[in-house]
């Protein structure tokens, strides 16, 4: 039995890729183990980066958090929330017309090389 499996763009061999993925496991495993083992995990760590300063007691809204990321995007959600209408079935019409112009273009463009 050939263990190679041909497809449309080359082969692969199943026993090279359990040899590639246990090289890359024990390459994992040692990496991890140089760690410093003596960390404590107590104190800050294991809580969430919040720009270096103290974690408020009380919750942030994502708006203000990500205010300079919003800020920053404003040209392109002032054109999405003019979009936005919510209606489910506006947003399932988009997809679809979306999936059938990259199923035409995957199988029409696809062929142009053949």
């Amino acid at each position: 039995m050939n263990p190679l499996f041909e497809t449309a763009s080359g082969f692969w061999n199943p026993v090279f890729l359990f040899v590639a993925l246990s090289l890359a496991l024990i390459i994992a495993i040692a990496i991890r183990s140089r760690g410093n083992k003596t960390a404590k995990k107590t104190g800050g760590q294991g809580l969430a980066f919040f720009s270096g300063n103290v974690e408020p007691e009380q919750n942030i809204a994502a708006g203000n958090l990500y205010w300079g990321f919003f800020e920053s995007m404003k040209p392109y959600y002032d054109v999405v929330k003019k979009m936005h209408n919510g209606i489910v079935n506006d947003y399932v019409f988009w997809f679809v017309l979306l999936l059938i112009v990259l199923i035409v273009t995957f199988v029409f463009g696809g062929m142009a090389w053949v």
